[in-house]
């Protein structure tokens, strides 16, 4: 349920920058995390937390982009699936965890990519659909646009584009309430010079993050002590916030050096819109954070190719969202079809944790 405020009124109102909402969930996910302490948990520290943010942290902003120009469900689709395949790679052929029958092992993998597959394609199909009739109606009204071509020109010029050349609507890191004009009505994105679809950007955004932010959870298996399961959440978030901090600095030291000017370059950072976004941002944060120790305990007693593979279930989740609260699906055939996809996945992680080996949190 972490992406919903992602994609909900107050985001949508503000255009939230995929960085912005980002230091959101890493704010709260820091300041979530030592929760573990009131549960008898120790403080300890690894870097190998760094590593882990490293890949978590570029990950979650390129989620945050693909859940806002994709669509929640068919984003949370293809995340999960690659992070399947991706935690599968590292648990049973790198890491080599036991499993009852390897053969089995695999059928179950591709049963949940199946399942999440279908989940994703089922909830994009009307929307695909609902799009081309939009794109219809809109290439009906572009002799009516015409007249704004040159004041469109004019904001064009001051730049744009997906590559930060865009001058915040609002003073920079401001703290406002002030709504902003939303963007999302344009369907492309200018990057270096090259336009693109928003949605096809999504969807690479979205494998993206699977890819690389499906392996988050990896340098756990290289820490030592007691720094596994709920010792590694204060390490996580730590190092989460690290990466977000020095994600800030070089996006500030890549504008100083294209604009050549400090100033220049401040302005081009974009708001935290602090009055509209505190209360989405903290929710989005605070119920990642909470999916995130589930995860890292299951990832201690099961290993990464089954605990991080069986909790992509949350897909589920957010395809309840998408279906029945933002209406990306409303054809009770389709969403027949979108069940039936979920209860394949479902077999697939129960069968995977049925034929897994798990030998508890004393494996390393």
């Amino acid at each position: 349920s972490f992406a919903v405020p992602i994609k909900g009124e107050a985001a949508n109102s503000v255009d939230i920058d995929p960085l912005v909402m980002q230091s959101y969930k890493s704010l709260m996910c820091f300041l979530t995390s030592w929760l573990v302490v009131l549960l008898g948990q120790e403080v300890t520290f690894t870097w190998w937390g760094l590593v882990s943010g490293l890949f978590w942290v570029p990950g979650g902003a390129f989620n945050i982009f693909a859940i806002r120009n994709a669509g929640l469900a068919i984003s949370q689709g293809i995340v999960a699936s690659s992070i399947v395949m991706v935690s599968f790679i590292w648990g049973n052929i790198i890491f080599a965890e036991p499993a009852k029958s390897q053969m089995a092992a695999y059928t179950a993998v591709w049963l949940i990519m199946a399942g999440l597959y279908g989940m994703s394609y089922y909830s994009t199909a009307q929307q695909a659909v609902n799009e081309e009739i939009m794109n219809a109606s809109d290439h009906g009204n572009n002799v009516m646009d015409d007249d704004d071509e040159d004041e469109e020109g004019l904001v064009n010029e001051r730049g744009d584009e997906f590559d930060n050349d865009l001058h915040s609507l609002t003073q920079p890191l401001e703290i406002t309430s002030q709504k902003q004009p939303p963007m999302r009505g344009k369907k492309t994105i200018v990057v270096c010079g090259r336009t693109y679809s928003r949605r096809n950007l999504g969807l690479l955004s979205a494998l993206m993050c699977g890819t690389w932010g499906g392996s988050c959870l990896v340098p756990m298996h290289y820490s030592k002590g007691d720094t596994n399961g709920l010792g590694y959440v204060i390490s996580f978030s730590t190092g989460a916030m690290v990466v977000t901090i020095c994600l800030w600095i070089l996006r500030y030291t890549y504008q100083v050096i294209k604009l050549k000017s400090l100033r220049e370059a401040y302005t081009t950072l974009p708001s935290f819109h602090f009055r509209v976004m505190w209360l989405p941002g903290a929710t989005a944060g605070s119920l990642w954070s909470l999916g995130n120790v589930g995860s890292i305990v299951a990832v201690e007693h099961l290993g990464q190719g089954v605990g991080y593979s069986a909790s992509q279930a949350a897909l589920l989740i957010s395809g309840f969202w998408g279906i029945f609260y933002f209406k990306e699906v409303t054809k009770p055939a389709t969403i027949g079809k979108w069940f039936l996809s979920a209860f394949v996945a479902i077999a697939g992680i129960l069968l995977l944790g049925y034929e897994s080996s798990p030998v508890g949190p004393g494996r390393r």
